[in-house]
Formats: C-alpha cells, sequence, structure tokens
C-alpha cells in the first residue's frame, strides 16, 4: 500500500468518525430539546403532551425521562395511576444512578407501594 493510500484511508477514517459524532450530538441535542418540552408541558399540566414525549425517551434509555413516568404513574397524572408502574420506572431510572428515583423507589418500598414492603430494600 501506498503512502498515500494509507494517508487517504486514514482521512476518510477520521471524516467518517467526524460525521457519526456530529450526528450523535445532533441526536442528543434534540433529545434535550424534548425533554425541555416535556417539563416545560408537565409543569403546565399538559401532561398528555408530556407523557407522549417522555416514553419514547424513556423507552431509548432516559433517566430523566423514567423517572417523569414514574412520577406521572405514582400521581396518576395524564395516565391512570399504577404503584407498579411508578415502581418499574423508577427502579429503570435508579439502576442507572438517578438520585430522584433512587429516592423514590426507596419511599415506594418503605411504604409497600407497588411492591412489597421491604424496609431493607427501602434504604
Amino acid at each position: 500500500m501506498t503512502r498515500k493510500t494509507k494517508t487517504m484511508k486514514k482521512l476518510l477514517l477520521m471524516l467518517a468518525l467526524t460525521m457519526t459524532l456530529a450526528l450523535t450530538l445532533n441526536a442528543n441535542m434534540a433529545r434535550a430539546d424534548d425533554f425541555d418540552d416535556a417539563v416545560a408541558a408537565y409543569s403546565d399540566g399538559d401532561y398528555t403532551t408530556a407523557f407522549k414525549i417522555w416514553k419514547p425517551l424513556a423507552d431509548q434509555g432516559s433517566a430523566e425521562a423514567q423517572f417523569g413516568l414514574g412520577v406521572m404513574y405514582a400521581n396518576g397524572q395524564g395516565v391512570l395511576q399504577d404503584d407498579r408502574e411508578a415502581v418499574r420506572w423508577y427502579r429503570k431510572a435508579a439502576e442507572q444512578g438517578d438520585a430522584m428515583a433512587q429516592n423514590n423507589l426507596g419511599v415506594m418500598y418503605r411504604r409497600g407501594k407497588g411492591v412489597k414492603q421491604d424496609i431493607k430494600k427501602a434504604h
């Protein structure tokens, strides 16, 4: 392989990596904008819109959106109140290190809401 060919391959690889990074950053920025739109809708009491935005984000692994769905299910905001579903979403977010979800999951265990009461797990 010639020196020119090696240089060309390196340039193409760098270009591909740059494009991938740019697309990833753009997608993350779009998700952040969507998340902020959901927070605004939730704050305005528009729970249907908040749910429609947060659900796909939560399914894609957003801990913040998962926490938001947990709150909505715990309080019956825009969805039927369902402690088990709240626990499910809190757990997903908690496993990713979301402190608020960890707290709320602990409260659910302490009170026995959506799960069997378990003070050790609550702690």
